[in-house]
């Protein structure tokens, strides 16, 4: 899933538009609007903690679309920091977390 269209799914969820999200979260429209246009923007990291706090979710829920109210303290932890490891390390992290789990 795109980040767009986790936006999107979270749009839709909320029953927000796109002009709404730009309001709550403290943007112009038309850099909401950008985002889903033939222009191919995508919010950097200071837009997506703007987003989520417009939503009141961690990055965690956006990053993964778990819904954290269903998750106690250490799964919300264990999300957040996968969160923060960069993306080609990720494996590693899942290779000990399988050989663990064994």
């Amino acid at each position: 899933m795109t980040v767009q269209q986790r936006i999107e799914e979270l749009l839709k969820q909320r029953g927000w538009s796109k002009y709404k999200l730009a309001k709550e979260a403290g943007f112009y429209p038309a850099t909401v609007y950008d985002w889903f246009n033939d222009k191919g923007y995508t919010p950097d990291r200071n837009s997506i903690e703007s987003i989520c706090l417009a939503f009141g979710i961690t990055q965690a829920e956006f990053y993964s679309g778990v819904d954290e109210g269903n998750l106690d303290t250490e799964q919300t932890a264990l999300l957040e920091l996968f969160a923060k490891i960069p993306k080609d390390k990720r494996k590693i992290v899942f290779e000990l977390l399988k050989t663990l789990a064994d």
